[in-house]
């Protein structure tokens, strides 16, 4: 903070306000904790996905300019989460809990998220309950 860049800087302060945002407000009853990795890297993962969501737009409105701003900092962000699985090491995951379970069809996508055993701070929610449903629906 005290080099002053000026990309870098107001991006860690977006972060930290929305951890003392999560704080203070829990959303749904929720709570939260600094010190839980799973509940910061949630707020990244939605930092990140609100950062994809800008360049969508942006490009889509004709503003390169700004989108490559957004990438700058979609890049800042992504160099504080872990390491992210791959959609190959989600599927493999997915596949052994859905053999162990003999489970097909939609039906067990519950039982499969349940067991998978993913942290949140390896992947987004969203990304493994994609990859789950996808394999559960073409195994049926």
């Amino acid at each position: 903070m005290k080099a002053k860049d000026k990309v870098r800087l107001p991006v860690i302060k977006g972060i930290l306000s929305d951890i003392l945002y999560a704080e203070k407000n829990p959303a749904g009853g929720a709570s939260f904790s600094r010190g839980s990795d799973a509940d910061v890297a949630a707020i990244f993962q939605r930092a990140i996905r609100r950062r994809n969501d800008s360049i969508e737009s942006f490009v889509g409105g004709g503003r390169e300019d700004l989108a490559e701003t957004e990438r700058a900092k979609l890049a800042i962000l992504q160099d504080y989460l872990p390491t992210q699985l791959t959609v190959e090491q989600i599927e493999e995951r997915a596949n052994q809990v859905i053999q162990q379970l003999g489970v097909t069809g939609s039906k067990a996508m519950g039982a499969v998220m349940r067991d998978i055993g993913i942290n949140p701070t390896e992947a987004p929610k969203a990304k493994i309950a994609e990859v789950v449903k996808r394999l559960l629906t073409s195994s049926a």
